[in-house]
């Protein structure tokens, strides 16, 4: 045997004693073991799952008025990107310059610029904080009390704005910014556009799509989460937490907090204190420390609404909001303020069963424009002035016989006197009950 070949046959053995010594060392170390967790005496807690505010607080609606037209998406990732370009401007003080009604209604139409909407109105100093913009709020008085429900980014006049509809409140800021990022986002993503009209809507401010939609139907595998999530995200001490079985409930108790689940109805509610540690801070602020220690696992919960102290959270998929005839699809945290025998409360209601893994479909739904959804409503004696909003949506249905599995399909959703409703079910003259 030659020299060469003896040492090609050691230098193999060689290899083949390390892979098993590497090997041994993977599989087998202290470092490669999983420690015995008792689950139900332990909180789990994991800061990388959080949900991040600048997710849960996005705007829902952009609308970008240019040359070409007025374009309207719901796009997250878009929307995420607008606001990044945002916080990159330049911008003078902010200050008031319209107190009613008849001073807003010239800030209402936009010749050129973007527009980035809330469904209900959310607070100005929060949204300066969470998105970390570099606006100056010194110049307001009581500037933590201001909300707003649309931003305006006005390219002719350099002029940055907030808008609170419902108050006729304008607030508005110089900016030196460019533009053309903001500009490229549209062209840069034009499909992913639809195109808008605002010619004489039925509902003041309200824009209106120009054609029909088209929508993808979605099918999704139901996941029901365990109450170990919901106890860890809403106890204050949840290694404390008590937990008893009925006839299809469950519930825990710690202190003041009871956390029960009804296993029949999967619904989810929570009462207890809020923590001191928050008890300075905004509603928002205070929703979202229950929202955010959910984290990803109950879907994709962003800001939506709120009404009466109570602040709704709901699913988005594909930048729309889920709507359902129960608990599905939502959360919504109450806030109490404290009296003089207790403090703040808090009151949570959720669902025990979310959608997070969809089913590939190429099945797609046409909607009609908004036009035909007004001409509609009004044909079957509905009062357009008491209609507040359209929104395009998805429906929470069980599919019958099939376990397991939700059927997300695309709907016209009108709030009509601060109810939510199914377009179809509105003309059908049902108003006994809404869309949750």
């Amino acid at each position: 045997m030659k020299l060469s070949e003896k040492i090609i046959r050691i230098a193999l053995v060689a290899l083949i004693l390390l892979s098993l010594v590497l090997t041994y060392a993977i599989w087998l170390s202290p470092t490669s073991k999983t420690a015995d967790v008792n689950t139900s005496k332990q909180a789990v807690k994991n800061d990388q799952n959080y949900t991040k505010a600048t997710d849960a607080f996005l705007p829902i609606r952009g609308v970008w008025h240019v040359a070409e037209g007025i374009f309207q998406t719901s796009s997250e990732n878009l929307l995420a990107t607008t606001q990044a370009r945002l916080t990159e401007g330049t911008y003078g003080q902010l200050h008031e310059v319209a107190q009613n009604e008849a001073e807003s209604k010239k800030y209402y139409h936009l010749d050129n610029g973007v527009e980035l909407n809330y469904e209900g109105s959310f607070s100005l100093a929060e949204y300066v904080k969470v998105f970390d913009m570099p606006v100056s709020l010194s110049s307001l008085k009581e500037a933590e009390k201001i909300d707003f429900s649309q931003i305006q980014v006005d390219f002719s006049k350099k002029k940055l704005r907030f808008l609170n509809y419902s108050k006729g409140l304008v607030y508005e800021a110089t900016i030196s910014a460019d533009f053309t990022s903001l500009t490229t986002v549209f062209q840069k993503n034009q499909g992913r556009y639809l195109a808008m009209s605002d010619d004489d809507p039925g509902v003041p401010r309200v824009l209106r799509t120009k054609d029909r939609v088209r929508l993808k139907k979605y099918s999704y595998i139901l996941t029901t989460q365990s109450y170990s999530l919901f106890r860890n995200a809403f106890f204050q001490n949840p290694e404390q937490a008590k937990g008893e079985e009925a006839s299809g409930t469950r519930s825990f108790v710690s202190g003041h907090e009871e956390l029960m689940m009804d296993e029949q109805k999967r619904l989810v509610t929570f009462a207890g204190e809020l923590p001191t540690d928050l008890t300075k801070e905004s509603s928002y602020s205070q929703s979202f420390n229950y929202v955010s220690r959910l984290g990803t696992a109950v879907g994709n919960l962003r800001y939506f609404d709120h009404h009466d102290g109570q602040i709704n959270y709901r699913i988005f998929v594909e930048g729309y909001p889920v709507f359902s005839h129960s608990s599905k699809g939502k959360m919504s945290v109450k806030i109490e303020p404290a009296s003089n025998t207790t403090s703040p409360q808090v009151e949570i209601e959720t669902s025990m069963d979310t959608v997070q893994v969809p089913i590939p479909s190429d099945e797609e739904v046409e909607l009609p424009s908004t036009l035909e959804v007004e001409n509609n409503l009004a044909a079957v004696g509905i009062d357009l002035s008491k209609v507040q909003n359209y929104i395009i949506g998805y429906i929470w249905q069980d599919i019958d016989g099939v376990n397991k599995l939700v059927a997300l399909t695309p709907e016209w959703f009108v709030k009509y006197e601060n109810v939510w409703y199914p377009a179809d079910q509105l003309m059908q003259g049902n108003l006994e009950t809404g869309a949750n």
